[in-house]
């Protein structure tokens, strides 16, 4: 609802700021961005459009089950989470048109096949976006090295007891031995 009132606010007229975050680990990712499209075609606007894993799986399986509901409405595992990852990023990347992707991800194999997606394309208009403080050494080689592509970082706000809880998820998610934390 919130969208779709700025998407038709007159005071906004001619301003391209509009953004909205989708989440691939929950599985309405691919229609909220059908519906975003939809709204830009409707509205004639670009939105910005930052498309991110997403991190509150738990507590989205906890309320499902408190709930009672028959599913889940998140991916339980991570190879599907990647696998919407990759489709929605598709998705984006055949709308620019009306979407300004941006693709938050510290996962070399998922920044590079966005990469030559887009360069199949001929698609330049996206960025990658990075939490500040993390994947340094994979976004050293995009931003003024290998790929010269922009990157914008970001960084989470609020209060300790919401932060603190975001960090700890953050630090196990990239814990594991795969990761780039641990190979650093």
């Amino acid at each position: 609802d919130m969208m779709e009132t700025l998407a038709f606010d007159s005071d906004l007229a001619g301003f391209d700021g509009i953004g909205f975050v989708v989440q691939a680990y929950q599985k309405r990712c691919p229609f909220v961005i059908d519906y975003l499209a939809d709204l830009a075609r409707r509205s004639r606007r670009r939105f910005m459009v930052r498309l991110v894993k997403g991190a509150y799986w738990d507590t989205e399986i906890k309320r499902a089950q408190v709930d009672g509901m028959p599913g889940y409405p998140v991916y339980t595992r991570k190879v599907y989470t990647d696998v919407s990852y990759l489709v929605c990023a598709q998705k984006l990347l055949g709308l620019t048109d009306m979407i300004y992707p941006q693709f938050a991800t510290h996962n070399a194999q998922t920044l590079a096949a966005i990469y030559v997606w887009a360069q199949e394309r001929g698609i330049t208009d996206y960025e990658f976006q990075c939490l500040h403080g993390m994947g340094e050494t994979l976004y050293d080689q995009v931003v003024g090295g290998r790929l010269n592509k922009p990157c914008r970082s970001y960084a989470p706000v609020g209060s300790h007891e919401t932060l603190l809880a975001y960090l700890v998820r953050r630090l196990l998610e990239n814990g594991a031995n795969s990761s780039f934390v641990n190979r650093i």
